[in-house]
């Protein structure tokens, strides 16, 4: 099933071929900045040197903003975000992904596949990446749900709104620090026990998993190049 979404996908995506989207600007970009700037953070979890806050703008759009040092060279975190393959390492509760564009372009598309718990059906979707820089020389990372690329499985659900920025600093040769702030409407009947796990367990896992993964691309990285070295002997 996953084949035929995927080649729907694709063909959606080809019937957009000058399609682009204006990324967030970052103003003023900082730990203690804001992309979205209607909402006010309040402080709900520390952990594992994970800050998370969390804004209530309306009953069914929850809204995050996390922030953490990243023991990992900015390129390895890079890595790990844009490689569908690496979804399910660290993006929580990722069934699949796969990118339905050629990676080298300036936006990449990628399909995706949420596992929600049950009774409620998973949600799917073409999500847009698009790469710049700030004023600030921070890389970031925009990220957009694209409903009108997805394609229509009535076993899936698309979410009503997603979008994130992901900003990017690099503070030494081996850490970065990390500021994502997203909204998410998943769509649907959400029951009440699993708002807050919207709200905080699913960002706050990610970005954990993230930290994992991007060491795990780190440690590829470094054999590569030492395997190479080697090779030149």
């Amino acid at each position: 099933m996953l084949k035929s979404i995927i080649k729907r996908a694709t063909a959606l995506l080809s019937l957009h071929p000058s399609r682009i989207l204006l990324p967030f600007t970052l103003m003023c970009a900082s730990l203690s900045g804001a992309v979205f700037a209607d909402s006010e953070w309040k402080l709900t979890k520390e952990q594992d040197n994970i800050l998370l806050y969390t804004s209530d703008n309306s009953e069914h759009t929850y809204a995050t903003r996390i922030e953490a040092v990243i023991p990992a060279p900015l390129e390895a975190i890079v890595d790990a975000i844009e490689d569908p393959e690496a979804c399910s390492d660290w993006l929580f509760r990722c069934q699949t992904a796969k990118t339905i564009n050629q990676k080298e372009s300036a936006h990449q598309y990628t399909y995706y596949i949420r596992d929600y718990p049950f009774p409620l059906k998973d949600r799917h979707g073409v999500i847009e990446i698009s790469r710049s820089f700030n004023d600030l020389g921070q890389f970031v990372l925009n990220l957009k749900l694209m409903p009108t690329m997805t394609p229509e499985d009535t076993t899936l659900i698309v979410p009503e709104q997603f979008e994130a920025s992901i900003t990017l600093t690099k503070t030494s040769q081996t850490h970065s620090t990390i500021i994502l702030e997203h909204r998410l409407n998943p769509g649907g009947k959400i029951p009440a026990w699993l708002k807050k796990s919207l709200h905080e367990e699913f960002p706050f896992k990610s970005v954990r998993g993230l930290i994992e993964s991007a060491q795990r691309k780190q440690i590829s990285r470094s054999q590569s190049a030492l395997s190479k070295s080697f090779a030149a002997m």
